[in-house]
This record gives C-alpha cells, structure tokens and sequence, in this order.
C-alpha cells in the first residue's frame, strides 16, 4: 500500500467515501429544482451572474429560481464568484479561465491555477480551515461523500464535517462541493477545475456551506 492510499484509508476509516455514480457528472447539470435557496450566497468578492455584476445580493437571492452553478472568476483584474444559471455555461467559463490563469511556478495560498495540471496528485484534500489548515479530509479520483454529516471529525469522533470545509488543495481532477446532500445542485454547487487550489472559500461564499463533495476524476 502506498502513503497515499494509507492516508486515505486512515482518515475514512469511520466512513469510506463512496464511487460516484455513472453519468452523474453530466445528471448534475439537468437537475432543476423550483424555490429559492436553501441559504443565501454572501460572497465577499463581486457576484457575476451570468456575465453580469450583480449589485443587489438580497433581490438575487430572494428571486433566484432553480439551482445556481458557481466557480471562481477573475473579473476587472480581481477575484469575483462567477454564478450560472447554466451549468454547461459555467464548466465552460471555468475551464477557459483555468487555462488563461496557470502558471508555471506553484505559489500556496493565491487563487492560481497550474500550467501542468497532470502533474498534480489526484487526491483532493479538503481542510477544516482556510489556508489548508486545521482537519483534512482526503477524496481519491472518481470518488465523494454524499453526507457529510456522516464522516466523523475530531480527535474523539463527536462531531461531523457537515458546513465545515474551509479551502481545498490542488488536484489532477475537477472537484465540486453541493450545498445540499446527494450531489444535490438544487441548492447550488462550486465548481474548482483541475489543476486550480481555494486557498479560502470565504470570500466566495463557500466556507461551513458544503453538505457532500465530489472528485471527479476526468
């Protein structure tokens, strides 16, 4: 066994992270829910909603329909959360941002994305904290936790890693947290593409929100 399949092994030793189910990927997208959100999004950076700033956060949020598809965009040379109301429209926005920002030295804690992201670990780790600090909790390629309120978390095990995760690390893989359990979408999904780290999801409006998570392994 490798250091790398140990460590995993180690930490799901309460709840082993389950294999995703075929066609989920694309299943995710289709998903259309009618209501509002099942919490509202308070990033700490300008909110893109679907190429447009958004300047009134509480009208969005109280007339917001459907599930929303969110990931990290540079806007006017800063960091904005970027919403979609289209998935296919988000991915593609994601993926050609991901590419316009890699760089060829990788610097911890900044929003960047690597020029060679195959040489990344196809692990994912997911922190209790921002700046990858805190609990960890590891996902190998093609695998997730569809509750997190089922994977125990500290040193006795009494608590859970539900509303927790604070900052992701690298991967060789696209990684997706829900709000809602069982890769539920309705309540709105981030998307991080492969080869890009969250150094802190607070200023995007993620941090203590993901309910299950994904490592998509393509």
């Amino acid at each position: 066994m490798t250091e790398k399949s140990a460590e995993i092994k180690a930490e799901a030793a309460d709840v082993e992270p389950e294999r995703l189910p075929d066609g989920l990927f694309e299943e995710v997208g289709k998903q259309r829910a009618p209501g509002q959100l099942k919490r509202p999004i308070e990033p700490q950076v300008p909110l893109v909603l679907d190429g447009e700033e958004v300047e009134d956060l509480e009208r969005m949020n109280a007339e917001i329909a459907g599930p929303l598809f969110m990931t990290r965009l540079a806007y006017d040379s800063s960091v904005a959360l970027g919403v979609f109301t289209d998935r296919a429209a988000m991915l593609s926005e994601a993926r050609r941002q991901s590419v316009a920002s890699r760089k060829t030295e990788l610097r911890p804690r900044e929003h960047i994305c690597t020029s060679n992201p195959d040489s990344l670990e196809d692990i994912v780790r997911f922190w209790e904290d921002a700046n990858e600090s805190g609990d960890i909790r590891s996902v190998g390629p093609g695998l997730g936790y569809a509750d997190l309120s089922r994977l125990h978390r500290g040193f006795l095990g009494t608590q859970n890693w539900n509303n927790i995760i604070s900052s992701l690390s690298w991967c060789r893989f696209d990684v997706s947290l829900f709000d809602l359990t069982g890769f539920d979408a309705s309540g709105g999904e981030f998307f991080a593409p492969k080869g890009c780290n969250t150094p802190d999801l607070a200023p995007l409006g993620w941090n203590d929100r993901a309910s299950s998570i994904a490592n998509w392994g393509t």
